[in-house]
C-alpha cells in the first residue's frame, strides 16, 4: 500500500467512528484486530468485541482529528476526545497491512483505572497483570 491509501483507511476508520457507523467501521478491521490501551493493561482481541467495544462506550462523546501521518503499513494520529465536560488528548498508533487496520494502541495523557461493564470484552495485558499483582 502506499502511505495515501494508509492514511484514507485510517481516516475512514475515524470518519465512520465520529459517525457512529458501526458496520461501515468493523469493514475497515481485520477479523482478529488486536486492540490495546497500554494505561489501564486492556487488550481487545477480535472484530465482533472491538466493534461492541465502541458501540458500548458510555457518553455523549465527540472526537477531533488534530494530526495524521502515514506511511506504507502504519499510521499515527492525535485527537481531542471530549465526553461531557471532560476533554482527553489522545495518542493513537495503527498498523495496516494488506489494506485493513491489524492492530491500535491508544494512549491517553494519564493511567486510569479501567471502568466497569465492558469485563465481557476485554483481557488483561501486560501492565494490567503488572497492577493487579501489585494490589
Amino acid at each position: 500500500m502506499t502511505s495515501e491509501q494508509t492514511r484514507a483507511v485510517v481516516r475512514a476508520y475515524f470518519d465512520r467512528m465520529i459517525a457512529r457507523d458501526w458496520d461501515g467501521f468493523g469493514q475497515l478491521v481485520a477479523e482478529d484486530v488486536v486492540y490495546e490501551l497500554p494505561q489501564t493493561g486492556e487488550r481487545i482481541t477480535g472484530r465482533d468485541r472491538f466493534v461492541q467495544f465502541n458501540r458500548e462506550y458510555p457518553g455523549d462523546w465527540q472526537i477531533t482529528v488534530t494530526r495524521l501521518i502515514a506511511d506504507e503499513n502504519t499510521a499515527a494520529a492525535s485527537m481531542n476526545f471530549t465526553v461531557g465536560d471532560e476533554e482527553l488528548v489522545g495518542l493513537v498508533y495503527f498498523e495496516v497491512p494488506d489494506g485493513v487496520i491489524a492492530r491500535i494502541t491508544d494512549f491517553w495523557p494519564e493511567p486510569y483505572e479501567a471502568p466497569t461493564g465492558r469485563e465481557h470484552l476485554v483481557e488483561l495485558g501486560a501492565a494490567g497483570l503488572d497492577r493487579l499483582r501489585m494490589s
